[in-house]
């Protein structure tokens, strides 16, 4: 019996919409809030062919199954500016990746991530204590970036200042994977990639001069046997620097403005430790740092009856499997008694998934735990202003007051 699969639906299909309208790109009320959109698509047309080749996969189940494939590539031979970070496990496949990756690895396991912590707690409890009562503090640099820029710094040995350009320079990068860039963003994220190449480089040659015991000081340990290239240490170290507070701050300031809104999960937060964790995974799913992750198929290959050469570029969307309603009842409220079996995929899946997740759901609860303690409210002192695109969520500002 011959079996005929229908092909991808996509935006020359006159069955549905133009992409213009059911994925409008660059709509600031898209961008802030898609999941109204991602829910038609991913009921009409779970993978979804758009105006450049690429597919988009939508559901939760098709991103599970496929997202962790063999056949699915991170070597993307057209990276742009992103290729300041070409010789980092971020862009290399098994088994070059497994290397790389467990080079970093033993610095992050669990024994180790709580001593690192308690850098994460330090900071801010410094803020809190240099705050006066009813104060406006500015929570997402305050709170939220700089306890996790500076632990990140204090793991590497260095320097802990960079506390603003650093997160600014990955959003300024992370621009450049959108769906449709502006033609100045790749140079504008090549821009900032010589910035935190120019700091790392600094750092790298104090380093040198002055070494001690961080895991900058073993990289470059390592380059001296011969067992790493300079590129595979400067980029994995430019990494690192880049990303310690970038999405670990995004998500700190999110938990830090839904308590303020919803004061009585701070309150359960604060009394009941037991449930603290899964409300910190609540808040990850419903607001992922980062919307989608990108592979390229190495295979011929066929995701929910549509057929996909060898040499494509899939684009797995996160924020859309997150409120899949196949997989989490009423998807888009917040209820963090939700059954374990439930998972999230803010931090990708497979051999690629985030390296520095454990270290960022201890930083988050040890950001949260230490507020809670000290404080019995959190109140919104402003209007918080985002900046989010389809590719990744952040903040500019997070005005608030503690009580």
């Amino acid at each position: 019996m011959t079996v005929t699969i229908e092909p991808a639906a996509s935006f020359n299909d006159p069955a549905l919409p133009p992409e213009s309208e059911l994925l409008p790109w660059d709509d600031q009320e898209f961008r802030d809030n898609p999941y109204p959109w991602y829910e038609k698509v991913r009921a009409e047309s779970p993978v979804y062919q758009v105006s450049d080749g690429t597919y988009l996969v939508f559901r939760h189940a098709d991103i599970v199954r496929w997202g962790k494939d063999p056949c699915m590539s991170v070597a993307d031979p057209d990276m742009g500016a992103w290729e300041a970070f070409a010789h980092t496990m971020l862009f290399k496949d098994p088994p070059e990746h497994t290397a790389l990756r467990r080079r970093t690895a033993k610095w992050f396991t669990p024994k180790l991530i709580k001593r690192w912590a308690e850098h994460t707690a330090d900071v801010v409890r410094e803020t809190l204590d240099a705050a006066t009562p009813g104060e406006v503090i500015e929570a997402h640099l305050e709170l939220a970036v700089k306890p996790t820029h500076v632990t990140m710094c204090r793991i590497l040995g260095f320097p802990e200042h960079d506390v603003k350009p650093v997160p600014e320079s990955m959003i300024t990068a992370m621009d450049a994977l959108v769906a449709e860039p502006h033609p100045d963003s790749d140079a504008a994220a090549a821009q900032a990639f010589a910035y935190l190449e120019g700091r790392v480089r600094e750092m790298i040659a104090e380093k040198r001069r002055n070494p001690g015991t961080g895991l900058a000081d073993e990289l470059i340990a390592a380059q001296d046997r011969g067992e790493l290239t300079e590129l595979n240490v400067l980029q994995t170290l430019m990494l690192l620097f880049g990303s310690g507070g970038h999405n670990p701050g995004f998500t700190g300031a999110i938990g830090l403005e839904f308590f303020a809104q919803r004061p009585d999960i701070l309150e359960t937060y604060r009394n009941q430790p037991e449930e603290r964790s899964m409300i910190i995974e609540e808040l990850i799913r419903l607001n992922p740092a980062e919307m989608s992750f990108p592979r390229i198929t190495t295979a011929d290959i066929e995701i929910s009856g549509v057929q996909i050469s060898a040499g494509s570029t899939i684009r797995f969307m996160i924020g859309s499997a997150n409120r899949d309603p196949e997989v989490f009842e009423r998807p888009d409220e917040f209820d963090h008694t939700r059954p374990l079996a439930a998972k999230h995929l803010s931090f990708s899946i497979g051999p690629h998934a985030c390296a520095g997740q454990l270290l960022s759901r201890v930083e988050l609860e040890t950001m949260f735990t230490t507020i809670a303690e000290r404080c019995e409210r959190i109140e919104l002192a402003g209007e918080p202003v985002t900046y989010h695109t389809d590719r990744g969520r952040n903040y500019r500002s997070l005005p608030i007051r503690l009580h």
